[in-house]
């Protein structure tokens, strides 16, 4: 049992825990200080927890509020090309599959439609050649091309594809092919011949959107610049020929 006094009118406890004074003068219980302190910890904790929680959630929709906010879009393109064989000079250049790279500017207007200035080069070795006074097989030769064109696509209505919304696209491009030339041999000596002129391509793919400034898109690229009059480097006579190409492209687009 606890022993008890009276001072001053007042029950004390004796065997009870000291108390502090304050300033004020009222009193304060060590053990109960360290007992709320105990309890305010988890609650604390919560609450730090929350906030950081709602702190990430912020920042997620800020971020996903950006990436729709970014009308602007430039990108790196590169694949693998592949030409028509075209008739050249009473015979003909057969060539092989080639590389193709490029770049693009662009802007999206409203949810499904954007327009982009685009280059692309595309060379294609050439394998053999039947054009009388050519070499027949020349070492070094290549059928390649430079388009400039304004493209125009439609994105279509987006599916999930694990973390990604995927959109099917197509579109349409028209431009100048900048220079198409041939770059073969006779009797051992290069001779080149080049031109150019208008050019349209058609563009179908998918383009993979994870939510971020970045995205990704691979598709298939038919460019036509029809039959072009190419002029042989040096003088001698001009030569007739029709360019067209089948290109597989990877692109990696960042939007601003």
């Amino acid at each position: 049992m606890m022993a008890a006094k009276a001072v001053g009118g007042a029950v004390q406890c004796l065997d009870a825990p000291p108390q502090h004074r304050t300033r004020g003068g009222s009193s304060t219980n060590p053990s109960l200080i360290a007992a709320g302190n105990a309890n305010l910890e988890p609650l604390m904790s919560h609450l730090f927890l929350l906030r950081l929680a709602g702190l990430i959630v912020a920042c997620g929709a800020c971020g996903a509020a950006s990436a729709q906010d970014r009308p602007w879009y430039m990108s790196l393109d590169a694949g693998i090309s592949r030409a028509s064989d075209p008739a050249f000079a009473g015979g003909r250049l057969t060539t092989r599959q080639g590389a193709a790279y490029g770049g693009a500017i662009g802007r999206q207007f409203g949810p499904d439609w954007r327009i982009e200035a685009a280059l692309m080069y595309r060379g294609h070795p050439v394998r053999q050649v039947s054009s009388p006074g050519f070499d027949a097989q020349p070492g070094d030769a290549d059928w390649a091309s430079l388009l400039v064109t304004v493209n125009v696509l439609h994105d279509f209505a987006a599916f999930k594809w694990g973390p990604a919304n995927v959109r099917p696209y197509v579109g349409l491009g028209v431009g100048r092919a900048q220079e198409v030339d041939a770059d073969l041999t006779a009797g051992g000596a290069e001779r080149e011949f080049s031109g150019s002129g208008r050019a349209t391509q058609v563009m179908a793919g998918l383009r993979w959107d994870y939510g971020s400034p970045w995205t990704a898109d691979i598709g298939v690229t038919l460019a036509d610049a029809g039959r072009i009059r190419l002029a042989a480097t040096g003088g001698g006579a001009s030569v007739e020929a029709r360019y067209r190409a089948t290109t597989v492209l990877a692109r990696l687009g960042y939007r601003f």
